[in-house]
């Protein structure tokens, strides 16, 4: 074979090489979890925050809204969340964190003083974003919320509550943009699975933009 012809051999060969790489980088990303896409108004509400002032969703038009449920004596997966949310902030400029508010609704109804969710809010650090609500209000006002964000709570024999996780995104106009659950355990996780702090700087980083 001549020289030539070895060398075309070789740039196809290139060629499929490379192109197997991109099909098969595109089917990852296609795998790739993003959370789920959401569409229309945001339900408005108006709770009291872990300082005593009066909070509505509506007070943030203009605003990218991070919004998540917690339980305020929660021990696991509330206090992970947090974290997350911690380093979601961490991760933003000063100038895009503050165009971001963080807010977390109290599911439990058996800690919803305003004492619950400040401390709550010291112990999980979560006092550290500029732009952090923990909401609470009485059980009247607290479970038509739950009701209109789809989050079902269920309170346990042993005083823990199981309730909806993740994360919901609110943009600047007080649309529901996307839902975000992503596992904590490590044997749950997968590679096909970002940490919920890069999915949430990812898709804040959209809504901005668009």
């Amino acid at each position: 074979m001549k020289n030539w012809q070895i060398g075309l051999v070789l740039f196809f060969i290139v060629i499929a090489g490379a192109f197997v790489y991109f099909y098969l980088a595109s089917l990852k990303s296609a795998d790739t979890y993003e959370g789920t896409d959401l569409s229309g108004k945001a339900p408005d509400f108006r709770l009291m925050d872990q300082y005593g002032d009066l909070i509505s969703l509506s007070d943030f038009k203009s605003k990218v809204v991070v919004l998540t449920f917690f339980d305020s004596q929660c021990q696991d997966v509330c206090p992970l969340t947090a974290a997350q949310l911690l380093q979601t902030y961490k991760k933003l400029d000063k100038s895009e964190a503050s165009q971001v508010v963080f807010l977390a609704v109290n599911v439990n109804i058996q800690a919803n003083a305003v004492t619950d969710v400040l401390f709550a809010t010291r112990q999980w650090h979560l006092d550290e974003i500029s732009n952090w609500h923990f909401l609470t209000g009485s059980a009247e006002v607290l479970k038509p919320i739950w009701s209109d964000y789809g989050v079902a709570v269920n309170p346990q024999s042993d005083g823990s509550i199981l309730h909806t996780p993740g994360v919901f995104l609110i943009d600047g106009a007080g649309q529901e943009r996307r839902y975000i659950s992503t596992p904590y355990s490590e044997d749950e996780n997968t590679e096909s699975t970002l940490p919920l702090n890069e999915l949430l700087v990812k898709h804040i980083h959209e809504i901005m933009e668009n």
